[in-house]
């Protein structure tokens, strides 16, 4: 569910940025009137369909991995590598938590040139998407504690493991 709710917020973001980028090239090519506030409004779309795409990148593993080598080593050792992995994407989304809430609150006073709203909505993206990358390690970590102590792969995930997640 969580998913399909990002997908469509996401989609939803990527028409709005395309409506924007098209409305902008109407009114500056064909009308000779430029839009003062198209390029403010798509630099925000393209950052939070950036963030929370990666996220959602992530909960899918569409992230690029090469494991010929890791799928040759025995299962115990592709269990410490996936913890391992585990805690250092939790450590990347912490990072970013952190990191980008300090710059919403730093940016929170100033304004965008154009529209005039707070810089910190731009910057909201970050601390977002790090939280929920920092939620989901946590949880992958947490549920491949129980497989490896079954002998099973610690990356696989079962229907009803994925289905609870997602409520």
């Amino acid at each position: 569910m969580i998913n399909r709710i990002l997908e469509a917020i996401i989609a939803a973001m990527l028409l709005g940025a395309v409506g924007v980028a098209f409305l902008a090239v109407i009114y500056r090519y064909l009308l000779d009137d430029a839009l003062s506030w198209s390029f403010e409004v798509s630099l925000a779309l393209l950052t939070y369909i950036t963030f929370l795409g990666s996220y959602l990148a992530l909960r899918r593993g569409a992230h690029l991995k090469v494991d010929v080598l890791v799928r040759m080593l025995p299962v115990w050792a592709q269990s410490v590598l996936f913890l391992t992995n585990q805690v250092l994407i939790g450590g990347v989304g912490a990072i970013m938590a952190w990191f980008g809430t300090r710059q919403v609150l730093r940016f929170a006073d100033q304004t965008t040139n154009v529209l005039e709203i707070s810089s910190s909505w731009l910057y909201a993206a970050i601390p977002i998407a790090g939280a929920l990358i920092l939620l989901d390690a946590v949880v992958q970590f947490g549920l491949a504690i129980p497989r490896i102590l079954h002998g099973q792969d610690a990356d696989s995930r079962s229907d009803a493991e994925t289905s609870a997640f997602d409520l």
